[in-house]
């Protein structure tokens, strides 16, 4: 065997396992990997070959996702019993992180299409009449009716659905576009209240309640920019069912497509879709 293996440098030991001098410095100093040898009067590290059994224990744990500490731990341990907790905490916390960013990916998705969806959007109240798919809703009582209040309401809403226990795991990005629901009752009456807010959420989205399926259809529909024209263009929609004969068939909502960069003041802007499922009424015969 060459020698030379029972001594080598810390910047060759570096060069042989693909690694950083400075990295075996701090296994050095954390006491997971230390020099066999250091002489005291060049402070010169030196490795034996045999050492490099370790280092590649030490990499082959932190591509199992364990941190240093987790390492230091087992190794010092001698415990592979405690090895197997790790990697099944680690394991946890993996499938964990690929859920978040499933979630994350969905979201990013249809942040995406919303700005398509606004791109090609109509002029601001213009009333049309288009087919909608069938979508998923995660809806959240207030209790309080969101009409009979402004934007410190809103935000105060955001807080609460933030910290809902079904919610929480979501990405931010999905608290960017949380719309409201004008139940069929009211929309009929002309009646501005509704007390749900709401979020889109994808199929395999999992809740035992608050989940309600939107049917798909022909709705009509109307944009406009802003929270403080949702109620007036709430009104014109109303107003134009009535003035052309068609029939509301379920519930009105108020989807947020898309939410403006708020650069210099703090109030939120919004572009929103409105929305109700509705039927032609049949003309008399006279």
């Amino acid at each position: 065997m060459d020698k030379t293996m029972d001594h080598i440098t810390i910047g060759t030991m570096a060069k042989i396992n693909g690694v950083s001098e400075q990295t075996l410095r701090l296994y050095d100093k954390m006491k997971l990997l230390q020099p066999s040898e250091i002489n005291h009067e060049t402070g010169y590290r030196y490795y034996n070959i045999k050492q490099c059994a370790q280092l590649d224990m030490i990499q082959y744990m932190k591509a199992l996702g364990m941190n240093l500490v987790q390492i230091k731990e087992c190794l010092d341990g001698k415990d592979i019993k405690k090895f197997r907790d790790i990697l099944e905490r680690q394991k946890e916390n993996i499938e964990k992180q690929m859920l978040e960013m499933h979630y994350a990916k969905q979201a990013i998705e249809r942040s995406i299409e919303s700005y398509r969806r606004y791109e090609a959007a109509p002029e601001e109240n213009t009333v049309i009449l288009e087919y909608i798919p069938k979508r998923r809703i995660f809806c959240y009582d207030t209790k309080i009716n969101c009409y009979s209040y402004g934007m410190d309401y809103y935000e105060h809403v955001l807080r609460s659905l933030k910290k809902n226990y079904v919610l929480h795991h979501l990405p931010m990005c999905y608290f960017c576009n949380v719309g409201s629901i004008l139940r069929k009752e009211y929309f009929q009456k002309k009646e501005l209240w509704a007390t749900e807010v709401i979020l889109f959420v994808e199929d395999d989205f999992n809740s035992e309640d608050g989940i309600e399926i939107i049917p798909e259809g022909m709705y009509l529909c109307t944009y406009c920019y802003g929270f403080n024209k949702e109620e007036e263009s709430l009104k014109l929609l109303m107003d134009y069912i009535t003035d052309h004969n068609y029939e509301v068939k379920g519930d009105c909502i108020s989807e947020i497509l898309i939410e403006f960069p708020t650069f210099n003041n703090y109030d939120r802007s919004a572009f929103f879709k409105l929305q109700v499922p509705v039927k032609q009424k049949k003309k008399k015969i006279i």
